[in-house]
This record gives C-alpha cells, sequence and structure tokens, in this order.
C-alpha cells in the first residue's frame, strides 16, 4: 500500500512537471516572460475611470483637478470668471461634459502655464470637451499659441455658436455698437490713454449703461458706474489714468489691456447680453477688425 502511494506520487510529480515545461514553453515561444507581459500591459493600459472617479474638484468652467492633484486647464477655450452672469452655467456645462465616459487628456506644445497648471485638451468618452464648450456658447475661443493643434476645430464650433446665438452669444437688445479699438502702438507702457475702445449709442432716447461690462480676450473686465449716454452719443473708455466725465471714462490701468498682435473685446448689457464684439488681428502693419454682432 505504501509502495502504490509513493509510485502514484511519482506519476503524479512527473505529470506537473511536464504541465509546467509545456506552459514555458509556449511563453518562451512568444516571445516574453510573465514579468515582461505585465511590464507591456502596464505601458498600454488605460484605466477605465469614470468622471466622478477622476475628477476632484472643478473650479470654473475652464478648470479642474484630479484626484491625482493635478490643475486642468483647458486649451484654446476662456469661459467667464466667477461672478460673471455665464460662469455658473459654464461651470455646470463642463461638469455634465466631463460625465460622458472615460477622461483622455492630450498635450500641446507647452506643458504649464505660469500658474502651474497643466494645459490640456481634454476628452470625455467620444467627446470633445473643449470644442463642445465653445460650440454649446459656453467658452469663447482663446488660442495662445505655440498651443495651435486644434484651431480650425474651436473656430468652426464658435462660428456655430454666434450663428446660434447660444449663451455668451445671445444678443441684447439695445442698439448700441463699436466704433473703434486703438491699441497701444510701440511699448505697451506708453501713452495709456491713447489706448482706448469707443461706442456710440444709435438709439433715440438716452441709455443708462450702469452695469455694462467691457471685457477683453483674456481675464480683464470693466464695469461701468451710473453713467448714461444721450442718443447718438459716444463713449471713450481709455486704460490709462484720468478722471471721469459724461463721454470719457477711465480704466485706472498702468499697463496695456489691449494686444498689439490682436485681441477681443466684448460689450455686454446689465444682464450679460452680447451688445458688441469686436476681434481684430495684425496683419503685417494694418489690423483686420472682425465684428461678431449675432
Amino acid at each position: 500500500m505504501s509502495m502504490s502511494s509513493n509510485e502514484d506520487s511519482g506519476k503524479l510529480g512527473v505529470i506537473l512537471v511536464l504541465i509546467m515545461a509545456i506552459v514555458m514553453t509556449i511563453v518562451v515561444f512568444n516571445g516574453i516572460t510573465p514579468q515582461d507581459e505585465k511590464t507591456e500591459s502596464q505601458d498600454i493600459y488605460i484605466p477605465p475611470y469614470s468622471a466622478s472617479e477622476y475628477i476632484d474638484y472643478i473650479y470654473d468652467g475652464d478648470t479642474f483637478k484630479t484626484v491625482e492633484g493635478d490643475v486642468i486647464r483647458l486649451l484654446g477655450v476662456n469661459t467667464e470668471e466667477k461672478g460673471m452672469e455665464h460662469a455658473d452655467a459654464a461651470k455646470q456645462k463642463l461638469e455634465m461634459l466631463l460625465n460622458n465616459g472615460e477622461i483622455r487628456l492630450e498635450r500641446d506644445e507647452v506643458d504649464k502655464d505660469r500658474y502651474g497648471r497643466l494645459l490640456r485638451h481634454v476628452w470625455s468618452g467620444d467627446v470633445f470637451v473643449n470644442v463642445e464648450l465653445v460650440r454649446g456658447g459656453y467658452a469663447h475661443v482663446y488660442i495662445i499659441e505655440p498651443n495651435v493643434k486644434y484651431s480650425a476645430e474651436l473656430w468652426t464650433a464658435q462660428d456655430e455658436a454666434v450663428a446660434n446665438q447660444q449663451v455668451l452669444w445671445e444678443p441684447s437688445p439695445y442698439d448700441v455698437e463699436l466704433m473703434e479699438i486703438q491699441p497701444v502702438q510701440g511699448t505697451d507702457i506708453e501713452g495709456l490713454n491713447l489706448e482706448k475702445i469707443v461706442f456710440r449709442n444709435n438709439d433715440q432716447e438716452t441709455l443708462d449703461i450702469s452695469g455694462w461690462n467691457v471685457k477683453d480676450e483674456s481675464v480683464h473686465i470693466f464695469r461701468f458706474n451710473d453713467m448714461s449716454v444721450p442718443a447718438g452719443g459716444t463713449v471713450e473708455l481709455k486704460s490709462g489714468l484720468g478722471t471721469d466725465t459724461t463721454t470719457e471714462v477711465y480704466w485706472q490701468l498702468d499697463s496695456s489691456i489691449w494686444n498689439n498682435a490682436g485681441d477681443v473685446c466684448f460689450l455686454r448689457d446689465e444682464n450679460g447680453l452680447l451688445v458688441d464684439s469686436w476681434r481684430y488681428t495684425l496683419e503685417g502693419d494694418i489690423y483686420v477688425f472682425t465684428d461678431y454682432v449675432p
């Protein structure tokens, strides 16, 4: 009985050795070891995080933080800052877009901004978040070279938003138009009161513009306090220092607002509706203006 048991154990041992030999032969034949297979898998595997697992906090319509602690600034777009009329809507839209599926991040030429935020194109499932924010009118195009990879897609999306009068592009009922944008020529710290925008009241009645605001392509914003414009009257908003009059208002700045190379001016009423908007670019030594009135 003891001998039979030993024989059975020996046969079992031989079988196990043969099985292990076959397995190792298959692994070697395929050119990888078990450790190699694990390493290769780690290189190509993308964890199927849902947005709720991957996203830790949404700051506003164009910035969020991941659970790893990275702050992500969406490339090519700009939404209104906290406290502005459309800021909450943009934040809610970003949150909704990030819940479409697995989050994927793509860098462009520059990895981080001056605040240490990662500059990224963002996909949620099959949705290109940056483009959809613009297409829905929650963000406007804000491209800073050399991060220009998806410029064409972003501008096309903005054209759609403008045509459809979406959110940021919803028109104001007031008959007021921008007449002039004058960036500072030469150095941006000289002649700040030569830098100005001019707009005109085309209505037949005096217009109260208290609570209206002017904003550039970035984050600079000026709000008008207790001011009226007569029918046919104009207002000049100058960037430098000075004393306000009935026709001239001063931003009281010590540096330039309107970029010499190109910028966007948004004029909005007290409800955040778009009164008028101009984009300008410098082509050679000539400024080319595009009117963005819906």
